[in-house]
């Protein structure tokens, strides 16, 4: 039968003075002062232990090693007097027991001083989560194969945080920064007296007066008061705030080709006013946001001018002026597709945009250029000037297009985009009614917002686009007109490191004015294919002629949901539902059935963005054969 070998309980002692003070560290736990925990110190041997060395009363020294009679000890370590699987696991994380099982001690002395040790860190690890009156004890119970290790843990109860407070020291001459609510700290009255949540107050302490004209402020001590009485703790935090500081002159370096007032243009730089760290990030963003450089670092003066203020500096790298690159996609639907383009970022030194694009698809043939004149009369504003020729032919309508455009964009507020311009395009089509010209001009209107993460791979935040445009035909046959869409996305990460992410996505259109047959095939609605309803062909939803041929409609609807599931880092699957349908109408006719599919997708991650593979099939396919088995598509980026 296994025999109880040992006990040694360790005891707090607070009786002396139900308010301890203490230093706190700026590390993630508190050490209290000498003495006010106390330790049992190694009993004497039971007698049927004769190989033990007896040890002292309270502070007795624990016994030594015996390597020339000593083996291997192995043991086993359990824990009791909590089931709480998060305390548990804190004290698993900071046991050497837990960390040195493998290699088990020489002697049992050698386990005792183990477990010694872990008894200390124990008590350091429950007092940084609040428990200030815990008890920490252990026992070794001898089984034939092992040791049994024992760990008693009696947590006592949580300490609250009842005050916290910052008090300044500043130099001469130098005003007192403004009082600092521990509210923006992160701290209220009343929760955990934790030491996370402490050191985390008094970083943010550092970074809040780094906002407010202090960037040198230092925290010179943290004085933590507990008392045992009201199981309490108060906190004193005293920061040197170093002088009041305000902006000074702003360098740049590394510049070749960039024009240097562009980039003062564009830092909007606030010389003189009080400094605020939080500039700098903002600076560094506008910088890299040009997409002119392959580095960006801004960095402040080391010391304070004599006048109070701080220079600052930003070093840069410029990007290659010119790019040039391809892509491919397929879709059992559309066929094989590529893509090229040659871009110039930079061509007057002020971050003007020149680009050309070549598209070669089995359905699309197009060329097109487009000039880009960002912050043109005020800050945040581009023109934008396009134009292009192209060829398309679908089963809805043959197509010869010259188009261009001329607009402005504006950014507005943080994540909305307001566009404005004019457009004109000149076609010959091709559809069920015969062979047509149009020549149209178009006013289109534009606003989008995006608050998500990333382009190509979102895993937060939602996006909404809309636009509307109206059309005015100038040949012979007047065609007047007017087509709206709104479009919007939102993604959710439900898992740690965005390993399950739920995105779900909607379009409704509609064209007014005209009745179908008399828009022009191109500005109609279509739906189907890769981007709109995988698994149905490429704009087959909707009203269809004889030959079940798409003859488009005036109003549009779409949904679409997706689980993007990342089974490793670089491998993903992507179950996913989508429905959508196209009406002869002005307003979408929901007594209408929508067409569905459904599908699974296969992800590969990559820098630049996820690489796809999805495969789709319809689930209420319609009659006569209309709609295949299934189709696939491959891709780059997320389907939406």
């Amino acid at each position: 039968m296994p025999f109880l070998r040992r006990t040694l309980p360790t005891i707090g002692l607070s009786i002396l003075s139900a308010i301890l003070v203490l230093s706190l560290p700026a590390g993630p736990a508190f050490s209290q002062s000498a003495g006010e925990r106390a330790y049992e110190g190694y009993q004497g041997p039971e007698a049927d232990s004769p190989s033990r060395n007896s040890g002292g009363g309270n502070g007795g020294s624990p016994p030594q090693d015996d390597e020339s009679t000593s083996s291997e000890i192995a043991y086993a370590l359990e824990f009791e007097g909590t089931e709480d699987s998060a305390i548990i696991s804190l004290l698993r994380g900071s046991s050497q027991l837990e960390r040195l099982q493998g290699k088990p001690p020489a002697s049992l002395p050698a386990l005792e001083r183990r477990i010694e040790k872990d008894i200390q860190a124990f008590d350091k690890a429950l007092r940084s989560e609040g428990y200030y009156a815990n008890k920490v004890s252990y026992r070794i119970i001898e089984e034939d194969a092992e040791q049994r290790v024992v760990i008693m843990v009696t947590t006592g109860p949580l300490f609250r945080l009842e005050s916290y407070k910052v008090e300044f020291q500043t130099p001469a001459n130098t005003p007192l920064p403004a009082t600092i609510d521990p509210s923006e700290l992160g701290i209220e009255p009343g929760i955990a007296a934790r030491a996370e949540e402490i050191v985390a107050a008094q970083r943010q302490a550092i970074r809040l007066l780094g906002t407010r004209g202090f960037p040198r402020a230092e925290v010179t001590k943290q004085q933590a008061v507990v008392d045992h009485a009201t199981m309490t703790m108060s906190v004193v935090l005293m920061i040197d705030t170093g002088p009041a500081t305000r902006f000074g002159a702003l360098g740049f370096s590394g510049l070749e080709d960039v024009e240097e007032d562009y980039l003062r243009r564009i830092a909007r730089w606030p010389l003189g006013q009080v400094f605020d760290r939080t500039q700098l990030t903002s600076l560094r963003r506008e910088l890299s946001g040009t997409g002119l450089f392959e580095s960006v670092k801004v960095s402040e003066s080391e010391t304070v001018g004599a006048d109070g203020q701080l220079p600052v500096s930003a070093e840069v790298k410029e990007r290659e002026r010119r790019s040039i690159g391809a892509g491919v996609n397929y879709s059992s639907s559309e066929g094989a597709g590529t893509q090229f383009y040659w871009e110039h970022r930079n061509l007057f030194g002020r971050a003007e945009r020149l680009r050309g694009d070549l598209v070669v698809a089995e359905l699309r043939q197009e060329l097109s250029g487009s000039f880009v004149k960002p912050d043109i009369w005020q800050l945040d504003q581009d023109l934008r000037v396009s134009a292009g020729i192209k060829s398309e032919d679908t089963e809805a309508f043959e197509e010869q297009t010259i188009e261009s455009f001329v607009g402005l964009e504006r950014k507005w507020r943080d994540n909305w985009t307001l566009g404005a311009g004019t457009s004109f395009e000149y076609s010959i089509i091709d559809d069920q009614e015969g062979e047509e010209t149009f020549a149209l001009i178009g006013l289109p209107l534009t606003a989008r917002y995006d608050n998500s993460d990333s382009l190509l791979d979102p895993t937060r935040g939602f996006r909404v686009g809309t636009s509307l445009t109206p059309y005015a035909g100038v040949l012979t046959e007047s065609t007047n007109f007017i087509r709206g869409e709104v479009n919007a996305s939102t993604y959710y990460s439900v898992l740690e490191e965005d390993r399950l992410v739920l995105a779900a996505r909607g379009t409704v259109g509609s064209i007014a004015g005209e009745q179908t047959d008399d828009i022009p095939a191109t500005k109609r609605f279509y739906s189907g294919g890769g981007g709109s309803v995988r698994g149905y062909e490429f704009r087959t939803l909707g009203p269809l002629d004889e030959d079940d041929d798409p003859l488009g409609g005036r109003s549009v609807v779409e949904l679409g949901f997706e689980l993007r599931v990342k089974v490793t880092e670089d491998i993903g699957v992507v179950p996913f539902v989508e429905g959508g349908n196209v009406f002869d109408d002005e307003i979408p006719d929901l007594s209408e059935e929508l067409q569905w599919a459904a599908g699974l997708g296969f992800r590969y991650y990559t820098a630049v963005g996820p690489l796809r593979l999805d495969v789709a099939v319809p689930v209420n396919p319609r009659s006569d054969d209309i709609d295949d088995a299934f189709q696939f598509y491959i891709s780059l980026g997320q389907a939406f």
